[in-house]
């Protein structure tokens, strides 16, 4: 296995956070530092670009859940944008978060879907999940 790499950038108001390589038990600390400076610095409108990512475990998944859950509470909104391998694929299949959350087709497609909630003129996160 390999590390994670954790891209952020501003896309118009939205954060998008790309992950490639294999997150999993060893590398999700640095990830999720990464992400959370990504949301202190953009805001609390996350697209996660998973096409990128090898490999998920449950302490991966775990990881993305939270901030996914977290930017909705904040009044935020996320996205996971694909297209996925066939390993993420089937960790998402087998913890059934295919049929409860959206993934989008591709990380255009993410950004040009409208959000759950829109994004304000400010929606900056001061506290991690």
């Amino acid at each position: 296995m390999t590390g994670c790499t954790v891209t952020c950038r501003a896309e118009g108001p939205r954060t998008v956070i790309s992950l490639a390589g294999d997150l999993y038990l060893p590398t999700v600390q640095q990830a999720e530092r990464e992400i959370r400076a990504a949301r202190r610095e953009h805001g609390e409108h996350l697209v996660f670009d998973l096409a990128p990512l090898a490999f998920l475990d449950s302490s991966g998944l775990s990881l993305l859940l939270r901030f996914y859950l977290a930017a909705e509470g904040r009044g935020g909104s996320a996205a996971l944008a694909g297209p996925v391998s066939e390993r993420v694929a089937r960790v998402l299949q087998i913890t059934n978060i295919d049929q409860r959350l959206t993934i989008h087709p591709s990380l255009r497609a993410a950004l040009d879907a409208r959000p759950a909630h829109p994004p304000s003129q400010d929606a900056r996160a001061a506290d991690p999940p």
